[in-house]
């Protein structure tokens, strides 16, 4: 069944074929998806006329084999499944060839037979790479929106040159970045699918050097951590200048007190 099946897959995609990863929402949900190629997730189907999709359930679809127009069209099939729909989508290009081995060199990436097994191993990697694409752009606008504020911190100490909710909204986007990356995209996680399929262990471990899955994601977390420091430290000063300015109205308010007795007084 096993060598059919990937008789078939070799037939339909050929020798050399290209593979497309989309960012398409926060959540796919794959469940009822039939028929499946493949029990194990990621879920894996048939596109006709001659390629194959994998669902990623954290947003992602990758595509064996199929062109632009029928991606456009099988993207919009998902209809309701796509749960956080994105107004532009964040992707990303590969090559395959089948080769004497499994591994990857400059201008494509090499597997010894086409399989379910390899297309799922691909996919998992070309989606978290996608997916760590765009977490990689959400954060860097968050980022590049601290350095304005500390040279003015600098230049005018005595003048916070933010807002309170701006601060808010900076820490809650870290939080949420964070949140999908360790929640659902696991991008450190390796597949369950390698759990049966040892083999291709080294192979996966190949490809997620090639695309410096944890090296970008270890450069997020340091981003992370900067922006949630710094805007928390901004939010602090901030909330200490709104209370020294509530201590200056209270001293105010009792001066305008006292001298208001005064003047009764010498009446």
């Amino acid at each position: 069944m096993a060598k059919e099946r990937a008789a078939d897959l070799a037939a339909r995609l050929g020798s050399r074929f290209e593979v497309r990863a989309v960012h398409v929402g926060d959540r796919i949900d794959v469940r009822g998806i039939e028929p499946r190629l493949s029990p194990q997730l990621p879920v894996l189907i048939e596109v006709a006329p001659a390629g194959y999709a994998v669902l990623l359930r954290a947003g992602a679809v990758v595509l064996f084999g199929i062109d632009p127009i029928q991606q456009e069209r099988f993207i919009a099939d998902l209809g309701a499944r796509i749960a956080g729909r994105y107004a532009k989508f964040e992707t990303e290009r590969a090559t395959v060839r089948v080769g004497d081995f499994d591994g990857v060199e400059p201008d494509a990436v090499i597997i010894r037979e086409v399989t379910v097994e390899r297309l799922q191993v691909i996919a998992e990697l070309l989606g978290k790479s996608v997916m760590v694409a765009r977490y990689e752009q959400e954060i860097a606008e968050v980022f590049n929106s601290i350095e304005p504020m500390a040279v003015q911190m600098k230049s005018s100490p005595r003048r916070l040159p933010w807002k309170q909710h701006d601060l808010v909204r900076q820490i809650g986007e870290a939080m949420l970045v964070e949140h999908q990356l360790v929640g659902r995209a696991e991008v450190l996680e390796k597949p369950d699918l390698l759990w049966d399929n040892p083999e291709l262990d080294r192979f996966y471990a190949r490809l997620e050097d090639e695309y410096e899955i944890r090296e970008r994601h270890l450069a997020l977390d340091t981003k992370l951590g900067v922006v949630s420091r710094s805007a928390q430290a901004m939010l602090d000063l901030a909330q200490a200048a709104r209370s020294l300015n509530v201590e200056y109205y209270i001293v105010v308010l009792i001066v305008i007190e006292v001298v208001i007795g005064a003047i009764g007084i010498i009446r």
